[in-house]
């Protein structure tokens, strides 16, 4: 062992208070870095798998392969894990729909049993997996004509041919232009196939798969290449560049929070532990110690503190996120909400996070290690390096000390104003401190309620369809479905207003065509207008918007459909029509009127619906049944609010134990940074007791001096941590409409601590002080 290693233990052994409580600080910060990596990687990954669900597993389908190719693709692609389907030619209806979300015609897409299972099961929205080669799965948009039981006469690659639905497919997922429209097909020889696969390396994947089809013969690869990128873009795979810089640069603000606070917090103990030791080193330059030397000292000493507390990091940062996890999973379940977490241990974030917090204490190591090597042996004997040069400002009383009563709490002001660079050092570092968790904890806070709250109330279920003829009687059966309590649909369609009159802010406008007897029964047999309310943000703060007038009764004038006059408008209570949205309330009757001598693109209209439960535990089976009557693309509410509620509970448990562990690192850099300068005080302490004064007056003075350093740093930090709230705040208002408030309850939150803090430390200066040897103290001066 050498002599540096055998001086910094010699030096950590002989305190061994201030190592332990440097120890269990460092070790707070270790776990603030560890949790915070793990649990980043582990959120990306719980969200890959959420979102990879729908391609069932799957990252990337590749169609319009040659079949004599398919094997060598597979055996050269790096896939885990593949399935394989059949180009059997594109779709032409024959009769129908003719309007088409992609520009190119769909793809009717033969499978096996298992790619059956493997890719469409998760996306099945209705119906059941075809078993024959006639039976037919059908992309959701497509509409009431399609619905289960119905005979859909395709014109396919052989011609001609007839096809039983046995059910829909959201036409919404990442594989969407790879496969929609699917049948039965055991034979996939001599077909153009479709390989979806999952891959052993996400490196550079987009690049990679789109090489691998144009080497294996696969016409237009930018066309016939398809990634699930939802599910890359969360791991930094994805195409958008956007994505990749938006989790780099989370990573990077991550972590620079937790570099600020660990370093401040190491830097304040090292920094007090040197100059406590002021002395000792420029003993050692007397003895011939180099500056290189004294340098590698304390950057030894750091880097041995550190290790301990890395693997108290490791133990709590790893077991907190475990126990956090399986406790948001076991809430899941009980909830039967869809999400599961996974806890993600790859090597990358432990060895980051120890690679990282050694980095950090380096840095932080930097300016104590130049200053001790500075050290000149003859100044650090005669003990004048610890006294400060004072300005003639700070030898003024100042307003403070001519204020105060007593001759000790002059004294205490008095040693306030002459600490100069130390009292601003402290200040600094626990007002960046406060600041941190204030303008953060306040964000978080900010963003997790004002988010969650963002949006208008909406039916429990709601959804688009398709139909060509009156709505009366799938409306009834919709208003007649166990568990629904009331119903409200209507068929749409697009008007053009040639004039628009003053509160119309869009000459578009919606049309609800209802049936007759609706119109009727609900809107007293009245064209009506639905003007709906919407939450925004101007200036801050929040208000009502709508882009309908909110009273209008008249003629509206229309392109290609004349005049049409309403009768009344309707701001809506009823959460079924405010789920619908704005628009012009017609009767069927009128409408097939009004478009009498129009030529009309399609013969049938998209459909609008609304519904509300009796039980909303029935949600999941009502959707169901409401899926069957209106085939197309529903949204069940519930169940989302559902899984929203999942993720804001898991974001804000995994957000405020972050904020939590951070605020434990700026707590413990505060009590060090007091404590530590306590034991570098105890010889002027006992100078003052030699003298008379008793310890509850020392005390007494501690309290003032630390009273003030901890009010000026309250303040200084509260004033920038609502600076930083308001400029992140700033920065998210693009994406959510947040307000701003002032962050008092955190203020109040700091001051609280703060004074406990305070109330300790004059509790433990008086003990200190009380039991202190004076001779001793006295003796090394």
């Amino acid at each position: 062992m050498g002599i540096i290693n055998r001086l910094t233990l010699r030096t950590l052994q002989g305190e061994k208070g201030r190592t332990i409580l440097t120890i269990l600080s460092m070790g707070v910060a270790a776990t603030l870095a560890v949790a915070s990596l793990v649990g980043f990687t582990s959120a990306q990954s719980s969200l890959y798998h959420k979102s990879i669900q729908d391609t069932g597993g799957m990252q990337v389908a590749i169609s319009n392969i040659p079949r004599k190719n398919v094997a060598s693709l597979v055996k050269n692609g790096g896939f885990e894990k593949v399935v394989t389907g059949s180009n059997l030619g594109t779709v032409k209806p024959l009769s129908g729909i003719t309007d088409w979300e992609s520009d190119q015609p769909p793809t009717l897409t033969g499978m096996d049993p298992v790619a059956l299972k493997t890719l469409v099961t998760p996306i099945l929205t209705t119906g059941r997996l075809p078993r024959t080669t006639s039976e037919l799965l059908v992309p959701s948009n497509v509409g009431i004509k399609y619905k289960a039981g119905g005979v859909v006469r395709l014109q396919t690659i052989n011609g001609p041919k007839n096809f039983t639905v046995v059910g829909s497919v959201t036409g919404f997922h990442d594989f969407a232009n790879a496969y929609t429209w699917i049948t039965y097909q055991k034979n996939l020889a001599n077909r153009p196939a479709l390989v979806a696969g999952s891959l052993k390396n996400l490196n550079r994947v987009q690049a990679n798969m789109t090489a691998l089809a144009k080497r294996y013969g696969v016409p237009d690869p930018l066309l016939n290449v398809r990634f699930a990128d939802r599910a890359l873009a969360l791991l930094g795979a994805g195409s958008n560049l956007r994505d990749k810089a938006t989790i780099v640069t989370l990573l990077a603000i991550m972590l620079a929070i937790i570099g600020i606070a660990a370093g401040m917090m190491i830097y304040t103990s090292i920094n007090l532990s040197v100059r406590s030791r002021i002395q000792r080193y420029g003993l050692l330059r007397s003895i011939g110690a180099t500056p290189r030397q004294i340098r590698k000292l304390v950057y030894r000493e750091g880097v041995t503190l550190i290790l301990p507390a890395l693997v108290l990091g490791y133990a709590a940062g790893i077991g907190g996120i475990s126990v956090t996890m399986a406790t948001l999973n076991q809430y899941f379940t009980k909830m039967e909400i869809d999400i599961h977490l996974y806890l993600a241990i790859s090597p990358w974030p432990l060895v980051g996070s120890a690679l990282f917090m050694i980095l950090i204490t380096f840095l932080a190591s930097a300016r104590p290690a130049a200053r001790a090597a500075r050290v000149s042996p003859l100044a650090a004997v005669r003990d004048n390096l610890t006294t400060p040069k004072l300005r003639r400002r700070q030898l003024k009383p100042g307003i403070w000390g001519r204020l105060a009563p007593t001759p000790l709490s002059r004294l205490a002001v008095k040693n306030y104003r002459r600490s100069g660079g130390v009292r601003w050092t402290m200040i600094a570092t626990l007002s960046i401190s406060i600041m941190i968790f204030v303008g953060f904890t306040e964000f978080a806070r900010t963003v997790l309620r004002d988010v969650s709250n963002d949006f208008d109330p909406v039916a429990d279920i709601s959804g688009d369809g398709y139909a060509t003829q009156s709505i009366a009687k799938p409306l009834a059966q919709l208003k007649t479905t166990p568990g629904v309590a009331d119903a409200f649909a209507a068929k749409t369609a697009g008007l053009e207003l040639s004039k628009r009159p003053t509160g119309f802010r869009m000459s578009d406008m919606t049309a609800w065509i209802v049936p007759d007897q609706v119109l009727k029964n609900q809107f007293d047999e009245k064209t009506t207008l639905i003007s709906t309310t919407t939450r925004v943000y101007v200036n801050g703060q929040r208000r009502i918007d709508r882009n309908l007038p909110a009273s209008f009764q008249g003629d509206l004038q229309f392109k290609k459909y004349g005049t049409i006059h309403v009768d009344q408008t309707i701001t809506p209570n009823n959460i079924l029509y405010r789920t619908v949205g704005d628009g012009l309330v017609i009767s069927e009757s009128q409408y097939a009127r009004i478009t009498k001598d129009v030529k009309l693109e399609s013969k049938g209209n998209p459909v609008r619906y609304a519904v509300t439960l009796t039980n909303k535990k029935d949600h999941a089976a009502v959707f169901k049944a409401v899926q069957q009557i209106f085939p197309g693309n529903g949204w069940d509410s519930i169940a989302g609010d559902q899984t929203n509620k999942g993720i804001l509970t898991a974001a804000q448990l995994l957000v405020y134990g972050f904020l939590a562990l951070l605020s434990l690192v700026s707590l413990a850099n505060i009590i060090n940074h007091i404590f530590a300068n306590l034991l570098q005080r105890r010889r002027q302490l006992a100078m003052l007791q030699s003298i008379g004064t008793t310890p509850p007056q020392i005390a007494g003075m501690l309290a003032i001096e630390n009273g003030l350093l901890l009010v000026a740093s309250l303040f200084w930090g509260s004033v920038l941590g609502t600076l930083l709230t308001m400029v992140l705040l700033n920065q998210l208002s693009g994406v959510y409409q947040v307000g701003f408030r002032l962050p008092w309850l955190e203020i109040g939150i700091v001051a609280a601590v703060l004074l406990v803090v305070w109330l300790i430390f004059n509790f433990v200066s008086y003990r200190l002080v009380r039991r202190q040897d004076i001779d001793h103290w006295l003796r090394l001066s």
